[in-house]
């Protein structure tokens, strides 16, 4: 049965537990209660007062009085009023208080056009300000590179700090002061230290807190071409909405997907959008590393393939479009390809998939015992955020990790080594605590877990209760469909290709096999044998750097695509702008209208790796083979693709069972008096996000992260591959003979998480 009550003589249906006000939102009546503390991610407070309405009792004895919405749970034929005198005086009244000591700077305000405070005040018909006293003003703080302050503009509803302390669970931001002094900040100027601090800018109904990357290159919101988009900084796949201006992507903000993120956004999906607008960022075709005419570059490349001696390499890092595109133009030249620079990633990834269906984050914050394995909040910051409200609603955690990371801090932290990672999860299929739990979810770090880990965890969860759920994270936003080319020993037939003088030239989309990628270290040793590498990126890579010809792509908001996040959800994004740049003309006009200010807009955007294929294909005389190829995969690997503005797809699980006979990858012997690896990753860090200015800014030193009783100053790393001399970092807690190292480290020693490192130290007095 339908549950209603009345709001101005109107229906208002509900369900059990809302509130009148979430109720009155949900049914599209908002303008009719204003409001500011109340958010429906953080629930309500009651603090500022304003959402009054005024409630008539069923019976004759109690008086109608004037409550706070907010505060007034839902029930039926409640019958309530705002069409009322005494209910219009207190909203008028209370919106004047709030407005007393708030500057008259809306013509300047970052907020303006999209702030609650001039809505709230617009539709309560305050006006007239009449107090003229000296007003009540604060010392701003530095809060950082990423959010800017401007504490005069509070109206004290208690939002920021409600989120950072209460949802993020950060301790470094709270509220100080008492009556009309509150002050909400540090105890210290300096930069927020939550990964998710960027979200003070969308809870803030006011001015307080403003974007100050967008600062930089400010448009007022009314004039930004907005699109939705996909977060490609990790496989979570949040649900994004850049804004462009001008031809140039001036931010990025969380947009609502209820089962993924409804209402917030990590820094790394919000701020990590600066690769788009950097300064190094490939925008030109290049040969032999000088700008070139595109035709030019083209014909190159076209040579290079002619010759029948090309590899090709594709990307987690790039869409399933773009990989199908390449995957197609190497089977139409019969050519060796891959999608994944290193075996071991490429059983990662098989092994990824093969795993039953994975929670949604929202599954994951109803979870009444979370097992988290690995530091997973430096891989997908708004899965562990999703970890917390687990917390927050009661469930047990346990941290199986190497290192006490920020979520350990708050539950079972047990110190392990990564090697010994495989068992444990083997033997969690006995844990009573796991098999007695309601909704139990275990959580891991795809690349601390390694090949043989994933592995341990399928079997363990065939071996628990039905409602037991397991979900995999990489820092990749396409590892699921690059999963889709990873045969077993593609990568390690291209790459004997290339040893063996099969091939001379590598084609690489949005890979770095000479960088950082895993497994660099065997194609920088492979490299000699190239004739000549041809990249087709949107970033600035040591690949990109040595390649012999360069072709530089749109980026994400540029175009559109799919990515697979790590549930197996097939989602899409819409180009959002195209990249222009303002251009002087000095010649003379000679036509009849006049020439625009400054110059007209040209765009300047580089193309889609799909754009760059097809030419390929053309010059080569292979179109119409390549197109129907292509066609082929599309349709078999998502026969319906979903709009940008759709929740996305799942996977068919018949296309995810073929990866279930995968072979078992065997784990590398580390003995019990070895060092051993560990991957490092911090919240901000990712291919594209390295190349966010502002973000990389807050990166932590680059160092060997050990315990805290190793005496030693440096430490030298060997390697299948290399060596590398880096500066100790002590870290208390961290379990002993463990070293923890970043994805670069790891690519120029040519080692995997969880395998043995031979070190020596140096003391420096």
């Amino acid at each position: 049965m339908k549950r209603i009550f009345y709001l101005d003589g109107q229906p208002v249906p509900f369900t059990s537990g809302q509130n009148v006000l979430e109720a009155a939102i949900a049914a599209g009546m908002a303008r009719q209660i204003p409001y500011f503390c109340y958010h429906p991610a953080l629930g309500s407070l009651g603090a500022c007062r304003q959402c009054a309405v005024k409630i008539y009792p069923h019976d004759d004895k109690h008086p109608p009085r004037v409550t706070m919405a907010c505060l007034l749970p839902a029930s039926d034929h409640l019958q309530l009023a705002t069409v009322d005198q005494e209910v219009h005086t207190e909203h008028r009244k209370i919106i004047e208080l709030l407005m007393l000591n708030h500057p008259l700077d809306c013509p300047v305000c970052d907020e303006g056009g999209q702030c609650h405070l001039q809505d709230m005040t617009v539709q309560t018909g305050h006006a007239v300000r009449r107090y003229s006293g000296p007003k009540r003003t604060y010392r701003d703080q530095d809060l950082g590179p990423l959010v800017h302050q401007e504490m005069n503009r509070c109206i004290t509803c208690y939002r920021c700090v409600r989120f950072y302390q209460d949802t993020a669970q950060g301790d470094d931001f709270g509220v100080f002061g008492s009556r009309d002094r509150v002050y909400f900040g540090r105890l210290e100027d300096g930069p927020l230290e939550s990964p998710f601090s960027g979200n003070l800018v969308e809870v803030c109904p006011t001015g307080v807190f403003t974007d100050k990357v967008f600062r930089h290159d400010y448009a007022r919101v009314w004039d930004l071409q907005q699109g939705p988009s996909v977060c490609p900084h990790c496989a979570v796949g949040c649900n994004t909405l850049p804004g462009a201006r001008l031809g140039t992507l001036r931010r990025v903000r969380a947009r609502h997907h209820p089962e993924i993120n409804p209402h917030f956004l990590c820094d790394r999906g919000r701020y990590g959008f600066r690769y788009v607008t950097a300064a190094e960022r490939p925008v030109r075709a290049r040969l032999h590393g000088v700008h070139s005419r595109q035709d030019a570059v083209l014909r190159q490349v076209a040579t290079r393939l002619q010759e029948g001696r090309s590899g090709f390499l594709g990307s987690p890092r790039e869409d399933v479009q773009s990989n199908l595109a390449l995957f197609a133009l190497a089977d139409c030249l019969h050519a060796p390809f891959a999608a994944l620079s290193s075996p071991w990633m490429e059983a990662l990834a098989q092994q990824c998939m093969a795993l039953p269906q994975a929670p949604t984050l929202n599954d994951v914050e109803m979870a009444d015992h979370l097992i988290v394995l690995g530091d997973l909040g430096g891989v997908a910051p708004m899965a562990e955020l999703a970890a917390r409200q687990a917390l927050r609603h009661g469930a047990r955690l346990t941290v199986l990790a190497s290192r006490p990371t920020a979520l350990a801090e708050a539950g079972d932290y047990r110190p392990t080594r990564p090697s010994a990672l495989p068992d444990l999860v083997t033997g969690l299929a006995e844990d009573a605590c796991l098999q007695g739990s309601r909704r139990p979810v275990i959580l891991a770090a795809a690349e601390t877990l390694g090949p043989a880990g994933v592995h341990a965890l399928r079997k363990t969860l065939a071996r628990l209760p039905a409602n037991a759920r397991a979900g995999v994270f990489q820092n990749s936003p396409n590892l699921f469909g690059a999963a889709y080319f990873a045969a077993d020993g593609h990568t390690v037939r291209l790459q004997h290709a290339l040893r063996q003088r099969e091939i001379d030239h590598l084609l690489c989309l949005a890979a770095d096999p000479l960088g950082s990628d895993w497994g660099a270290g065997t194609w920088r040793s492979l490299a000699p044998g190239l004739q000549g590498v041809t990249v087709l990126d949107m970033v600035d890579t040591d690949t990109v750097r040595a390649a012999e010809t360069v072709l530089p792509m749109a980026a994400f908001p540029e175009r559109d695509g799919l990515f697979i996040n790590y549930e197996g959800r097939i989602q899409a994004f819409a180009p959002v702008y195209r990249r222009e740049a303002q251009v002087p003309s000095w010649q003379e006009n000679t036509r009849g209208f006049p020439a625009a200010a400054g110059g007209q807009m040209h765009p300047l955007g580089p193309p889609t790796p799909q754009y760059w294929l097809g030419r390929l294909a053309e010059l080569l005389d292979i179109v119409k083979p390549w197109q129907e190829r292509l066609t082929f995969y599309q349709r078999f690997l998502c026969p319906i693709a979903p709009r940008p503005d759709h929740p996305g797809i799942l996977l068919d699980d018949a296309l995810r069972a073929r990866f279930e006979i995968a072979a078992a990858p065997a784990a590398a012997p580390v003995g019990t008096e070895d060092w051993e690896l560990d991957l490092f990753r911090w919240h901000g860090g990712e291919a594209l996000a390295d190349a966010a200015a502002e973000l990389q800014s807050l990166a932590p030193s680059r160092g060997l992260r050990l315990n805290a009783d190793v005496d030693a100053s440096f430490a030298t790393l060997s390697g299948p591959c290399g060596r590398l001399r880096l500066p100790v970092l002590p870290i208390v807690g961290m379990v002993a003979g463990v070293a923890a190292l970043d994805q670069e480290g790891f690519a120029q020693l040519g080692l995997h998480p969880g395998e043995a490192v031979q070190i020596q130290w140096e003391t420096v007095s």
